[in-house]
């Protein structure tokens, strides 16, 4: 239920540096395995004790309810030293929650990305980070294991004084005569039983209070509401989406830094026809693609397909319109033929994932590999070269046969060769689709039918490439300058 509200959340809620992958993380392991161990077992010896403790009273009320109520007038000390610990024990989980999240952010971290780490021999000093994380959880846990000693070294000392005046004041009663030793020794056994029922009740403090503060943990996730919720199925749903995109005057800023990244920004996009956005690095050139498939909501302004705001659109209806492709493509440790047919809600069928790879250029050296389609992958795609990858994502975006395609800086990161296949893939897949390219290369967007250019969250620039070529210290033509020189 946790990890289904964590993956129906908004983007932007993960932007949060509180909310990283290694938080999450722990909060679904650590915190969910603690709150369950309460549950279960915990939960099973709290109900076992209770029980035991009302036993244990009705049998010493039955035998003697003097000797009862006095021994009975001294158990709030046993129950105190537990409040105790549980006080100084509830401060010390959460201190260190947080750090043991701190810490795990760092190896998750170090884990995804073990290749560099070794190829800069950085282990020592990723070591060092990770260590540091560790020292504050290693001193909180060492008092949070004294206080415990402590506090349990209390419980059992103020037991044993609970014995020792039982047994003080049953040797009075019976030489008064109002009781015989036999009660004596009936309310001390049946007491006795209660008071190590408490006892253990209270030796649950610690994991009890650790419980308390992993589920406060789990609850601010099951209780939030998310602000963009795919798995609402609510919204409308258009049985054939021309492709029209419009983007009026939209004003947007992300949540993490506070920088206005579009100000009344406006672009219209025809159907079945390609525009290339270009600009400077952190234009917000990738931010109108995250805008279009709602992964964020504009500040201000509407956006529109087909002249209905995207907003009142069935989410998963209207991302499963729209095909991606990133610079970066993320394969998941699975079969190439599983990787293809995540792209389509429900499953995809072979024919459709066969059709998908030859569309993208990939069926020829998928079918020439050992084991086809039903080839792993590996940890995100490690198993492939950087034209491979891509190849597949290309194919996972189209298998659903999406109308609009949106391909992010889909090409950057190749070599020419590997860019050149790619490329002739996509220009196939672009065919009769709504495209909405970002890049910097010349060769990927020369073709475009419309080339618009951001610049301070406006669009400052926009035709064919002929056009804005010519046009006179204008900032189209300065980026091609500067990239021709670069090139050279």
């Amino acid at each position: 239920m946790c990890f289904e509200r964590v993956v129906n959340t908004e983007v932007g809620w993960f932007d949060e540096p509180e909310h990283s992958s290694g938080v999450i993380g722990a909060r679904l392991s650590a915190d969910a395995a603690s709150v369950r161990a309460l549950v279960g077992d915990a939960l099973a010896q709290m109900v076992q004790d209770l029980s035991s403790a009302v036993v244990g009273l009705a049998i010493a009320f039955e035998a003697s309810w003097q000797l009862a109520l006095i021994i009975l007038a001294m158990i709030p000390l046993i129950g105190l030293s537990g409040y105790v610990q549980i006080r100084f024990i509830k401060g010390f989980s959460a201190d260190a929650k947080a750090m043991y999240e701190e810490a795990s952010q760092v190896a998750n971290d170090a884990v995804g990305s073990i290749r560099t780490i070794a190829s800069f021999c950085a282990e020592e000093k990723v070591m060092g980070m990770y260590k540091n994380k560790c020292e504050g959880p290693m001193r909180n846990g060492i008092r949070q294991g004294v206080v415990s000693g402590i506090g349990f070294g209390l419980s059992f000392g103020l037991l044993f004084l609970v014995y020792a005046t039982s047994f003080y004041a049953g040797a009075r009663l019976v030489e008064d005569g109002k009781i015989t030793f036999t009660d004596v020794f009936r309310v001390f056994f049946a007491l006795t039983m209660a008071a190590i029922a408490i006892s253990q009740s209270s030796s649950l403090a610690p994991d009890s209070s650790k419980a308390k503060s992993a589920a406060a943990s789990i609850f601010s996730i099951l209780d939030r509401k998310s602000k963009i919720d795919p798995s609402d199925e609510s919204g409308m749903k258009l049985e054939s989406l021309k492709g029209e995109i419009e983007l009026r005057h939209v004003s947007f800023k992300y949540p993490r830094p506070d920088v206005q990244i579009f100000r009344d920004l406006s672009l219209a996009i025809r159907s079945g026809k390609t525009v290339a956005l270009v600009g400077e690095s952190g234009s917000g050139k990738s931010t109108v693609i995250s805008l279009l498939q709602r992964f964020y909501d504009p500040d201000s302004g509407v956006i529109t397909i087909d002249g209905i705001e995207i907003d009142k659109f069935q989410l998963k209806w209207l991302r499963q319109q729209m095909g991606l492709v990133s610079q970066e493509p993320v394969l998941f440790n699975g079969t190439i033929r599983a990787n293809i047919s995540y792209g389509k809600q429900g499953n995809a069928s072979e024919a459709e994932i066969t059709a998908a790879a030859e569309l993208s250029n990939a069926h020829k050296f998928i079918s020439g590999l050992a084991q086809g389609y039903d080839t792993m992958v590996g940890e995100r795609g490690v198993q492939l070269s950087g034209g491979q990858k891509q190849r597949v994502a290309i194919a996972r975006a189209i298998v659903k046969s999406p109308k609009i395609l949106l391909l992010d800086e889909a090409t950057s990161a190749l070599d020419a060769e590997s860019e050149r296949v790619v490329q002739d893939a996509l220009d196939r897949v672009m065919v009769n689709r709504t495209t909405v390219v970002v890049a910097h290369r010349l060769s990927t967007i020369k073709g475009a039918d419309v080339i618009a250019v951001v610049k301070n969250g406006v669009i400052v620039e926009k035709g064919k490439h002929d056009t804005l070529i010519n046009i006179k210290d204008g900032f189209y033509a300065s980026l091609v300058a500067l990239h021709m020189t670069a090139a050279s």
